[in-house]
């Protein structure tokens, strides 16, 4: 099954993503959101960076905005997503690199994930959630 699917949204994009685990959910959706921006599959992972989130069920939106703001402020792309969530607070450890002109490419310019139609729910075991991508 497939950790994400691009669904139809009037302006912007929406994404549903899928994880069995909290953790896996968050990954999925970084790796979701970046889909947008490059190819993933050319990231290296030779750079490290660490952050920390705090917040309730809304803690994903403010995550995947942290990583927009390393894409728009550092051109840091990330390639693996190493999540541990406890509570309310989400530390993040990302292995990835700078993007590079001659090695990487933009598909598309992502301004904000918004809160608009989120939702974050867990069914049948597996955890799925709802966001729109403000492009």
């Amino acid at each position: 099954m497939r950790s994400y699917n691009i669904i139809d949204h009037e302006a912007d994009i929406g994404f549903e993503v899928y994880g069995n685990t909290e953790e896996e959910l968050f990954r999925n959706s970084a790796v979701a959101l970046f889909s947008l921006i490059t190819d993933m599959e050319s990231v290296r992972p030779i750079t490290e960076k660490h952050f920390e989130v705090s917040g309730n069920g809304e803690m994903l939106i403010v995550f995947l905005n942290e990583l927009l703001y390393l894409w728009d402020v550092e051109k840091f792309i990330p390639r693996k997503i190493m999540i541990t969530k406890e509570h309310e607070n989400l530390k993040a450890i990302l292995k990835g690199e700078y993007f590079d002109e001659g090695r990487h490419t933009v598909s598309g310019a992502v301004k904000a994930v918004t809160y608009h139609k989120f939702s974050l729910q867990k069914e049948q075991g597996r955890f799925r959630a709802t966001f729109i991508v403000d492009v």
